[in-house]
């Protein structure tokens, strides 16, 4: 009997030990969004330099859960809409660029010879985040000038399998964001769910009481076909001052990498 009480006892240290493993492990997982901006202002396919104005050249959607991340980078031709993703899978500062038909280090890549795409590679040696987890980051080169302006947006509970982390993996090529606004969608309250009804609600609560409504069918239709693309949400958001927009968003004075 006492043997036995003594492997129990053992069993459930083990047990709560890969516990408090794997809530660690989920603790340091995280998920977030950067929108890249240049100075300057759309024209013609290309950004051209203009006073007081700032174009958006790129959205980048990260997985980490340290020491292996990854991001999916969107680039803009045009300042409208955004390309197909190019997908980094990394381990601290290193970073392979994977395909359908394979991976390359990055450093081997034509893409190493991109600014942009080598400062997403926004880890430290293990792997984890370097700079503010959200709001406004303003880096500047050298000579003080402005290089890029980083919206930062961080995903509240990140869903994620950490196999998309391994560049060996044969779904890792894959985007893991369906579409641009999936991560904005995600961050929506259940209260606010709750409090919009179902659709087809013929009556809704108000400070007055209940009352009537006639649901509008076809306005629900409409609705459902209208699209908003992720670079038309971000303007969206930038003009109203809302999440990584607002002014109370402090920046941070970095040098491009």
């Amino acid at each position: 009997m006492r043997r036995g009480a003594v492997i129990g006892r053992a069993l459930l240290l083990v047990a709560a030990s890969a516990a408090v493993a794997a809530g660690e492990a989920r603790a340091q997982r995280a998920q977030w969004t950067d929108v890249v901006y240049v100075p300057g202002q759309w024209s013609g396919g290309r950004v051209v330099a203009q006073a007081d104005s700032i174009a958006m050249v790129m959205r980048i959607d990260y997985f980490s859960a340290p020491p292996k991340w990854r991001a999916e980078i969107r680039r803009s031709s045009d300042g409208r809409t955004l390309g197909e993703p190019v997908i980094l899978i990394g381990q601290g500062r290193r970073a392979v660029v994977v395909t359908a038909l394979g991976s390359t280090p990055l450093e081997q890549h034509a893409l190493a010879r991109d600014p942009l795409v080598t400062a997403a590679v926004v880890f430290d040696q293990s792997g984890r985040r370097a700079g503010p987890a959200s709001g406004r980051i303003t880096e500047r080169s050298a000579d003080g000038r402005v290089g890029r302006i980083v919206f930062r947006r961080v995903i509240r509970n990140p869903s994620f399998d950490n196999k998309l982390l391994d560049p060996g993996n044969r779904a890792a090529g894959r985007t893991l964001l369906a579409s641009g606004i999936a991560a904005v969608g995600d961050q929506r309250s259940a209260s606010v769910v709750a409090t919009a009804g179902a659709r087809g609600v013929d009556r809704v609560q108000t400070p007055q009481g209940s009352v009537p409504v006639t649901p509008d069918t076809a306005a629900v239709s409409r609705m459902e076909r209208f699209a908003v693309g992720a670079v038309a949400l971000e303007e969206f958001l930038r003009a109203g001052g809302l999440g990584p927009y607002a002014p109370a968003h402090s920046d941070s004075g970095g040098k491009p990498q």
